[in-house]
């Protein structure tokens, strides 16, 4: 079942962080669902961020409206 455990993990784009992806792994939510949305964009065919890495790009991209 190791096979299987690690085949749910992704790798972090940002700090190369395994973490769990719930599109990855087939879940109906992510944890990143709840983190803001619009206005963050990723590197074109980058992986997914680990949850640290994501909360960091967020807060240093310019606020909305300024």
């Amino acid at each position: 079942m190791v096979v299987k455990q690690e085949a749910k993990n992704s790798v972090c784009a940002g700090c190369g962080t395994r973490f769990v992806c719930g599109a990855v792994a087939g879940m109906r939510v992510c944890w990143c669902m709840e983190k803001p949305t619009g206005f963050f964009v990723g590197e074109a065919g980058a992986s997914c961020y680990c949850p640290m890495c994501l909360d960091k790009r967020i807060s240093e991209q310019p606020s909305l409206g300024a």
